[in-house]
């Protein structure tokens, strides 16, 4: 983040409205240049967010970390952790955090812990954050597990960002989750390389659910609080199944028109036109979902 912004940047009213709301119910803090955290004190349940700033920050004060929306509707406390840009959460300042509030007995001081992500860079953090938070439930929406040559050779999305060796020190994020209660990571099957990252995270307790043609439509999808909140309060109850986060996911993802047009040419492509030409009217005919861009 620049630190001289115009007056007019939108990234003002976002900062100061995450500012008061820390000021009020616990702390927003600059970690780093790149990181910083949000703490909101509400209940005796934790939501740990990995989650990117430019995500939201553009909408002023109306952008909410990821989690934000469980605060208000289930009555949870939320400790975000926000990047700018893709980190991988790589900073002295995020681990510093993380090691301090488990020492400091901060996490077990909550009943119970949850830890939501959503797309490879994040998830990737939210999975390495659980070595502190042992008994911790988590949600992870298209994660990598690694991304090195030596980890993961078949990854080729982020070859420019191995300099940095965000997989080192260990553990890598399928170690650390074995010390979770539960782990739940949803993918897209059709994707190669995020197929291969899902099938890297093997701790006991893990639930892989395959959902085709999804894509970033995924990510944008679980980041609304109507399909956040509910896929929440499964994960907190040990209720989440492949059936409830398909049926809760559902709705949503048909109105975005990136996910039909991908499942339309997967219809088309297997040979079903009618099928596609369905997909396609029904598309046509739905407003657009709101873009949430990662």
């Amino acid at each position: 983040m620049p630190d001289t912004l115009a007056p007019t940047d939108p990234r003002h009213a976002w900062l100061r409205h995450l500012g008061r709301i820390g000021a009020d119910h616990g702390f927003f803090d600059r970690l780093s240049a790149r990181h910083m955290a949000l703490f909101v004190d509400e209940g005796d349940t934790l939501v740990l967010s990995f989650d990117r700033a430019d995500r939201t920050w553009d909408q002023g004060d109306a952008g909410l970390p990821l989690g934000f929306d469980c605060v208000r509707a289930l009555e949870v406390s939320l400790l975000s952790i926000l990047s700018i840009d893709r980190t991988w959460f790589r900073d002295a300042g995020v681990e510093d955090l993380l090691q301090t509030l488990a020492k400091e007995g901060f996490f077990d001081s909550y009943a119970q812990v949850l830890i939501l992500a959503t797309g490879p860079d994040c998830g990737h953090a939210a999975a390495r954050a659980a070595r502190h938070v042992p008994g911790a439930r988590v949600l992870l929406s298209r994660p990598a597990a690694a991304i090195s040559a030596t980890h993961a050779p078949f990854e080729r999305r982020f070859t420019d960002d191995r300099a940095s060796d965000p997989d080192t020190p260990p553990p890598l994020g399928p170690e650390a989750l074995q010390s979770a209660a539960t782990t739940t990571i949803l993918f897209d099957p059709a994707r190669a390389p995020e197929a291969a990252q899902a099938a890297l995270f093997r701790a006991p307790g893990t639930t892989r659910i395959a959902l085709p043609h999804t894509g970033p439509a995924l990510d944008r999808a679980v980041a609304r609080g109507e399909v956040l909140v509910p896929l929440t309060r499964h994960l907190a109850a040990d209720t989440l199944t492949a059936q409830t986060t398909r049926k809760v996911l559902r709705p949503i993802l048909r109105r975005d028109h990136g996910y039909l047009a991908r499942l339309a040419k997967a219809a088309e492509t297997s040979g079903h036109p009618e099928r596609a030409a369905r997909i396609t009217t029904t598309g046509s005919q739905r407003p657009k979902a709101r873009p949430r861009p990662r």
